[in-house]
């Protein structure tokens, strides 16, 4: 695995909030109440929490790990819609 420098985190940081604001509405609509992680602009794993998702790349040797998030349901979402 290689080193991720400072710059290059914060580039995947700001792809992935890029991402969630111009697909948020999506994954509510596909996933609510689920957690998903999501990398290279798809959703790569769903499951029921935090700690399945992340055990599914726990030993995948890669150089950033996806972004992990819990999709809020619809009526707990109204401010995130866009």
């Amino acid at each position: 695995m290689k080193q991720i420098t400072q710059e290059e985190g914060a580039k995947i940081l700001q792809n992935y909030s890029k991402w969630l604001s111009e697909n948020m509405n999506d994954l509510i609509a596909h996933y609510s109440g689920k957690v998903v992680a999501i990398q290279e602009g798809a959703v790569v794993a769903v499951g029921d929490s935090y700690q399945e998702v992340y055990a599914l790349f726990e030993k995948s040797n890669q150089d950033w790990m996806p972004l992990v998030i819990e999709v809020p349901d619809p009526d707990k979402a109204q401010g995130l819609l866009i």
